[in-house]
């Protein structure tokens, strides 16, 4: 790689192109920005975003017309990420393993997915009688 990495740069389309599917953490802050990418380029994806991406509504378009839905896992919405050792630990969930690896624990995250499972055409019960 010679780039910086940018998910829109040159070289990374590049790569893109020659993907069948794509699997990863975008930042945040550029979550519809990358969802648009992966539309524009007809790809699979299987990505971590906020849970409120939800909300935005070109994600909301994309759900609502069956293109993508939330992955089958991470359902606590609490997940830890290794980040680079300059990264400051201000967070309130942070730890260093016995490597000296530093992590953070982000609350609210999902899977969003383009790539069909059968768990989400199981029917739910949405009522229950008791007696």
């Amino acid at each position: 790689m010679i780039g910086d990495g940018d998910f829109r740069s040159r070289e990374c389309i590049e790569l893109l192109n020659e993907a069948d599917v794509v699997v990863t953490n975008p930042p945040f802050s550029l979550f519809r920005e990358f969802v648009a990418q992966m539309f524009r380029h007809n790809k699979k994806f299987l990505i971590i975003g906020n849970v409120n991406a939800i909300s935005y509504k070109d994600t909301f378009m994309h759900i609502l017309n069956g293109e993508m839905w939330l992955g089958q896992s991470i359902h606590s919405g609490d997940r830890e990420f290794r980040v680079p050792n300059n990264y400051p630990l201000e967070a309130v969930g942070t730890r260093i393993d016995d490597d000296g690896n530093k992590y953070i624990r982000v609350k609210g995250v999902r899977w969003f997915t383009n790539i069909d499972y059968a768990m989400r055409h199981e029917e739910l019960d949405l009522y229950r009688r008791y007696y």
